[in-house]
Order: C-alpha cells, then sequence, then structure tokens
C-alpha cells in the first residue's frame, strides 16, 4: 500500500487486528488527501473566480433567415 510501505503479500498474512488497524490507517490517510484536495479546490475557486468571468449576457432566441437563392 503507498504510504504504509507494505506489501499486499505482508497484509495477507496480518493477523485479524494488525490487518483493522492497518486498514483503519490507510482509511485515516485517504480522509485527510480527501480533504487536503478540497481545501486545495476552494483555494483555487477562491483565487480563480471563473464564474464571476463569465457573461451574463444570454442569447435571444433568433432563427436564421430562410434564403432562397436561385438554382444556376
Amino acid at each position: 500500500m503507498e504510504k504504509l510501505h507494505i506489501q499486499p503479500s505482508e497484509i495477507d498474512a496480518f493477523p485479524f487486528y494488525e490487518y483493522e488497524y492497518t486498514v483503519e490507517i490507510y482509511n485515516d490517510i485517504l480522509k485527510d488527501r480527501k480533504n487536503a484536495d478540497e481545501k486545495n479546490q476552494k483555494v483555487y475557486e477562491d483565487k480563480y473566480n471563473n464564474s464571476s468571468m463569465k457573461p451574463n449576457y444570454k442569447h435571444p432566441n433568433t432563427k436564421m433567415p430562410n434564403l432562397k437563392l436561385p438554382k444556376i
């Protein structure tokens, strides 16, 4: 597993209580990473507020003119 520096074969050899403890540690690492990613995303959104850059103009529903050209 990536941050725990444990091979999958070693995890299979663990007693049940060590396995549960290892999975708990790994879940904590994933939760911390998720929280950090959400925080970075919020900082990025605040820094580069893309919603304010979008124009608020809405295009009216207009049809293209029907041009009938003579056949040559």
